[in-house]
């Protein structure tokens, strides 16, 4: 009895256990296979988030310095609230400040104009890429001008590019409207009715972004590409300088 075990474990392993150790190692290895490459595109994905993320932090921190310490908005022009669905992005210059330094100690009939010392123009201009790895969507860069004028006919410009993967961005004011008369003799007993602001509108001082960024294109890739958007707005804290009558 002893001696024919030992003759059956020196003829090795037979064919179906053979089968049964392949088919287990074949699983594990597709198992570590989908484990590694899903794991590897959570890593791309995660670092895609960081890019679009770092594109919306510099939107905000270059727009929204340069509109608070804003004076005046030269562009884009105010609309009604209602037409805001319509707007779309298009290339070309989507937003102009100035904004302006007074020194009390320069006479009011300065060249600049009144006590001004120094004078700041900004535009921010969306540029089309020409020639993008998709051509189903089109992208664009952002580009900021900065012009500083410190004695009349004397400017300095600055022209740098923000970020280079926007796929839409829009920037925007609203009119405020005037509140309706209500019927004073009502049961609320109001003079007028207040409505809410995607009615009413924000103002001018007020200045709304509507953007989406997405990642770089691959060549082989069409149509709706990952992508992230944002809505944000910024108060336009400077006031405007006029000249004494």
């Amino acid at each position: 009895m002893t001696r024919s075990v030992n003759q059956r474990s020196r003829q090795g392993f037979t064919f179906i256990e053979i089968i049964i150790v392949v088919s287990i190692t074949s699983v594990i290895l597709l198992f570590a296979y989908r484990l590694f490459f899903s794991q590897t595109k959570l890593v791309t994905q995660s670092i895609e988030y960081l890019q679009v993320n770092e594109g919306f932090r510099k939107i905000i921190s270059f727009m929204g310095d340069d509109i608070r310490e804003a004076t005046n908005v030269l562009k884009p022009a105010p609309v009604l609230s209602d037409k805001v669905v319509k707007l779309a992005t298009r290339p070309g210059v989507i937003l102009q400040l100035q904004s302006s330094d007074l020194d009390p100690n320069i006479p009011f009939d300065s060249p600049l104009g009144g006590q001004v010392a120094l004078r700041r123009e900004i535009t921010y201009e969306l540029e089309k890429i020409k020639n993008p790895e998709s051509q189903t969507v089109p992208r664009y860069r952002l580009i900021r001008t900065a012009s500083v004028e410190e004695k009349p006919g004397h400017k300095t410009t600055q022209r740098q590019t923000i970020i280079d993967n926007i796929r839409d961005l829009i920037v925007y004011r609203t009119i405020r409207r005037p509140f309706k008369p209500a019927n004073v003799g009502g049961k609320e007993d109001r003079l007028v009715l207040p409505l809410p602001l995607n009615q009413s509108g924000t103002g001018n001082s007020l200045v709304h972004l509507s953007m989406v960024l997405e990642r770089t294109r691959n060549s082989t890739e069409v149509g709706e590409v990952y992508s992230i958007s944002m809505n944000t707005s910024f108060y336009k804290r400077g006031k405007e300088i006029f000249k004494n009558p």
